[in-house]
């Protein structure tokens, strides 16, 4: 360098810093050596599945590893190591999201960058490989569609929608591929989106991504990506703990901004219900692990009676001496028989009395039976008369303060591993006139049944316990007269 006179220097200057502008607007190339595993994996599983969900909390990167997929699909310049899906032609992208203003600043911004003089950049998409962009009206400095030049050496074309237009100006287009950031409210959308997937990619159909964290609880899609997936989906879950790049001191100042009750949504992508949930407490605050039942405790099961949606069957155990109940049971299933459920829960439900509510005095038409002989006659040792309180009544909004006082208290815990249990503790809320929502509910009833006739719980120790057999006594020979 201390040989080069100053034309020279100022040359190699100039080099270095076309270089690294290069460097910088082809970033997209070593993009992919620096994912973290979790990135790496969550690109492969596109190749196996048309359709997977990154559900994930905020600040891990979600939306910037959506968009690096959208970018390598326009371009078609797959790097060394992409284990994701790989399109053999210029595919059409569908790129939604909440607005106009939003797309425009999460979607369209990370993808093309912005508009200047000499063209686009600063976007993951290098401007010169930007053919030509159409306007979206409505939005400053939005765009509707973008075209772009792929390594095939035709056009692909992106598109830009927001949930705001509904379903249907998602219309008329066979979509290659779609990426969804942040869940839509209206449930129209993604079957919509799918339905323009069904002839995508030549024929062998579309494929896509969602990425969200999941504020909205756990909605129909949720439930059915996480719990009751097809076999085209599967999704992801991430959380802070996977994004190194947070340090401990990020953390804790945004941990403190988060409401308690949304911070496990927040941290870790666990689906909550904000400020409408019933019993607005972490999993981990009431959860413990299973363990043997001391013989002096109490026990009483509570049930809830269903047909279309489930019948449901919970244990709920008392610790008298400190005042604390568990949950140690819990079992649902719909369009399920009293003996078919009989069969189900008879390991834990023998002769333990069961509480239920008053539609189980309803009356069959053609036997005449009410509802809850049919489960007396399967084996369940129903208890007398339906759940009430004490004084008769029958107060949901009691048993609501009660268990809920009992959880901040710590004195209401659910052993590990009841997931059907858990997933309504997280979704029970009210709707926005602050009614119960009754929907997904039917093992909370259930508790809260048991715990409000839990006067007539039985020792635990007393349950299997086998009748002593009685030895006659002796016969005494009668004496006789000699």
């Amino acid at each position: 360098m201390h040989n080069l006179d100053r034309e020279q220097k100022l040359e190699l200057l100039r080099l270095l810093e076309e270089k690294a502008r290069r460097s910088h607007l082809y970033r997209y190339r070593t993009y992919f050596d620096t994912r973290y595993e979790w990135q790496k994996k969550f690109i492969s599983l596109s190749s196996k599945y048309s359709q997977v969900a990154l559900i994930a909390a905020n600040r891990v990167g979600k939306t910037d590893t959506a968009t690096y997929i959208d970018a390598i699909h326009a371009i078609g310049d797959y790097p060394d190591g992409w284990g994701g899906y790989k399109f053999d032609h210029a595919p059409l992208i569908w790129c939604l999201g909440y607005s106009g203003e939003k797309i425009r600043d999460l979607l369209q911004t990370p993808l093309l960058g912005r508009k200047t003089d000499d063209g686009w950049e600063g976007g993951l998409i290098p401007g010169d490989l930007i053919v030509d962009t159409e306007p979206m009206t409505g939005t400053p400095n939005a765009v509707r569609s973008a075209y772009i030049r792929h390594k095939s050496g035709r056009l692909s074309k992106i598109q830009f929608w927001s949930y705001s237009q509904g379903q249907h100006a998602l219309m008329g287009d066979s979509v290659d591929w779609f990426h969804i950031d942040e869940e839509p409210k209206d449930e129209t959308i993604y079957p919509q989106v799918l339905t323009r997937t069904a002839t995508g990619d030549k024929g062998r159909g579309g494929r896509g991504i969602l990425t969200f964290t999941p504020e909205n609880g756990r909605t129909e899609l949720v439930i059915g990506f996480m719990d009751n997936p097809s076999a085209a989906q599967t999704c992801m879950n991430v959380g802070w703990d996977d994004a190194p790049h947070l340090s401990d001191k990020v953390k804790e100042d945004l941990l403190s901004s988060f409401p308690p009750h949304q911070r496990d949504m927040r941290t870790k992508g666990i689906p909550m219900l904000g400020h409408g949930r019933i019993y607005d407490f972490s999993e981990d605050t009431i959860t413990c692990d299973p363990f043997p039942i001391p013989p002096h405790w109490m026990v009483i099961d509570g049930m809830d009676f269903g047909w279309d949606h489930p019948q449901a069957h919970m244990q709920l155990v008392i610790d008298n001496d400190n005042e604390t109940y568990y949950v140690t049971r819990a079992w649902k299933a719909s369009q399920t028989s009293p003996a078919e459920a009989w069969s189900s829960v008879k390991s834990w439900a023998l002769k333990v009395p069961t509480a239920w509510p008053q539609d189980g005095l309803q009356t069959e038409k053609g036997s005449g039976l009410q509802q809850k002989q049919y489960y007396h006659e399967a084996g369940f040792q129903m208890l007398h008369e339906s759940a009430q309180w004490p004084d008769g009544s029958r107060s949901v909004e009691a048993g609501l303060f009660e268990l809920y006082d009992l959880m901040k208290l710590g004195k209401f815990k659910v052993f590990r591993g009841l997931r059907d249990w858990f997933d309504e503790f997280n979704y029970y809320h009210r709707d926005e006139k602050g009614r119960i929502a009754k929907t997904r509910d039917d093992l909370l009833d259930a508790t809260r049944y048991a715990y409000m006739m839990r006067r007539y719980a039985k020792r635990y120790g007393d349950i299997n316990k086998p009748k002593e057999k009685k030895t006659p006594a002796p016969i005494r020979p009668i004496a006789r007269r000699t």
